[in-house]
Formats: structure tokens, C-alpha cells, sequence
């Protein structure tokens, strides 16, 4: 029996956006960035968070009184709000919230009942050369945890896909080289300082991590999230291309234009969002960055489907 945990954010089956074929996406909590355009901050910690929808909530004082901390009380306009440093997790109150106002960001899984879960599919990955892909949050945050779930899915002849921001020490990608079938690997930003700016860290360990794995001949896809404003121009997005091209293993390009579809979640986690009125990615700007990329000799997918099997 494999007994290592992880908190799991999300189980998305028939998935076409995060390796070729038919797949189940596995989102995991934590993550070391602070993107500013995150489109899943509930994934950011380590651990679950409340999400607290207020317009599913009917003020009945149902989770104020099953909170054994006292952590959750009623303000003057009649809502209902959480003391965080009161709040110790214990999540009786999402239990006892009769409209489901109140839920959980995450469940604990071991890497055995993930497996009996993805499994089920096993038909559609196999038929369509699909698999399954772990996403974050930052799959390396958990490697052990992956390594024990890929070596599991090898057995069973199933495709095993880690999306990845690069930012962790190396030797998690040596202990997933043997058992990981494909990298999707992001770049957000190739000049350094931008990257501190909108991602909280230095693109340093990212950018020595992708040369190292590309050293190795693992079969990588460069996944680049296209954001307005960020590296959307032609002067950065070169900048990545050119990085990129001088790797020897990657062939294959993902450009992922940005889209407010997750930014509703900021407001379930209790954060603020201050890309709210940024506007959805401009297409003449994807197919100029698309182009860029053609050029270069790169096979390219926008959104991250459609790409040839390794």
C-alpha cells in the first residue's frame, strides 16, 4: 500500500488541454509563484482554504455555531465573515452550511486512492493515447507523492504528464525522470526582473532546471502563458522564442492566452485580484506570438491541445 498524502484542489476528467489525448488533470495545493494573473488561487497554499461564496449564503448561523474557535461572526450589514488568525481549519463550518456557501479547496487524497480514482479511465487514455497529468499549484512541491502515483500509472501502461514551473531544487527532476513520460514546462518571462515583478521570484533556477532537463533528452513541451501587457510583446516573447531555441528536446510550443475565467475565485479565497480589468488576450497578438514561434521551427498549439505524440 502506498500511504503518502496530498491535498487535491481538483480532478478534471477528459481534459484535451494538457497532453495529447483523452486525460484526467490532477490540480495539487501549494505553489512557491505568486503569478498576479493565477487563475486558481486556491491552489496557492499548502493546505485547503474556505471559499466563501456570499451570495449562496441565507446569514442563518448555521457555521457560526458549529465553529468551535468562535472564528466566524456577523458583521453590521448582516454577513457572515471569518477571523482568520481565530480559524484553525477544522472546516465544521463548510459541514454544517446547509447551501454549500461554504467549501473546502481541497481534499486529501493518498497517491492509492488518486490512483484507484484515475484509473477508472483507463479505457479512454489507452484508446485515445491519453494519461494522466498532474498540475498545481506545483506538482514538484509533492515529488515523492507524484513519483509513487507515476510509477503506478507505468504499470499500467497509462501516459504520466507533470506541468511544471520549474522553481524547485533539481533533484526532484532527477527522481521524476524515470517515471514521468512528459513535462509541460512553463516560461512566463525570460528578463529576470519582470519575473520577480509578476511572478514574486527570480527565473534563475527555472531557466538552469529547463537546460539541465533538456540536457538529460526528456521529451519537454514549452507551455508560455501570453499575458496583455506582461510579455505579449514581440521584444519579450523573441526573448523566450530564442531561449527556447537553443535547447536541443523541444519541438513543441504552447502558447496559453490569458482569460478571466478563474478570476471570480479571488473573491471565494477572500484576495484581492489586480488584474480584474485586465482584458482577455487580444487574438492578433496570439497569431503575431504564434508566428514568432513558427518561425523559430517550433510545432505550435494555442490553448495547449493538438500535439503529436512522443
Amino acid at each position: 500500500m502506498n500511504h503518502l498524502k496530498a491535498y487535491v484542489s481538483n480532478i478534471q476528467r477528459f481534459s484535451v488541454h494538457d497532453g495529447q489525448g483523452i486525460r484526467t488533470t490532477i490540480f495539487l495545493l501549494g505553489c512557491p509563484l505568486r503569478c498576479k494573473w493565477c487563475q486558481n488561487p486556491e491552489t496557492l497554499n499548502s493546505k485547503p482554504v474556505i471559499m466563501m461564496n456570499q451570495g449562496l449564503c441565507a446569514e442563518c448561523g448555521a457555521c457560526m455555531n458549529a465553529c468551535p474557535q468562535r472564528a466566524i461572526s456577523l458583521d453590521e450589514q448582516g454577513i457572515m465573515i471569518t477571523d482568520n488568525q481565530q480559524c484553525n481549519y477544522c472546516f465544521e463550518c463548510t459541514a454544517a452550511c446547509y447551501f454549500n456557501a461554504r467549501q473546502v479547496s481541497g481534499r486529501q487524497y493518498t497517491s492509492d486512492e488518486l490512483f484507484h480514482d484515475v484509473i477508472k479511465d483507463k479505457e479512454f487514455y489507452l484508446s485515445s493515447g491519453g494519461g494522466v497529468t498532474i498540475s498545481g499549484g506545483e506538482p514538484t512541491m509533492h515529488t515523492d507523492y507524484c513519483c509513487q502515483l507515476f510509477k503506478m500509472l507505468k504499470e499500467q501502461g497509462i501516459h504520466a504528464a507533470i506541468e511544471t514551473c520549474g522553481y524547485t531544487k533539481w533533484e526532484s527532476f532527477e527522481r521524476l525522470i524515470p517515471v514521468a513520460d512528459l513535462f509541460l514546462y512553463d516560461i512566463k518571462l525570460f528578463d529576470e526582473n519582470k519575473h520577480k515583478k509578476w511572478t514574486g521570484v527570480s527565473n534563475e533556477l527555472i531557466l538552469e532546471n529547463l537546460i539541465k532537463l533538456d540536457q538529460a533528452n526528456q521529451n519537454i513541451i514549452i507551455r508560455i502563458p501570453l499575458i496583455p501587457t506582461v510579455n505579449d510583446d514581440e521584444a519579450e516573447f523573441m526573448k523566450i522564442i530564442g531561449f527556447v531555441k537553443k535547447l536541443q528536446a523541444v519541438e513543441e510550443v504552447h502558447i496559453l492566452p490569458f482569460h478571466q475565467l478563474g478570476s471570480s475565485k479571488y473573491k471565494l479565497v477572500g484576495k484581492l485580484y489586480d488584474l480584474e480589468d485586465l482584458p482577455e488576450e487580444n487574438n492578433d497578438r496570439v497569431e503575431k506570438c504564434k508566428n514568432i514561434a513558427l518561425d523559430a521551427g517550433f510545432r505550435v498549439s494555442i490553448g495547449g491541445a493538438g500535439f503529436k505524440k512522443r
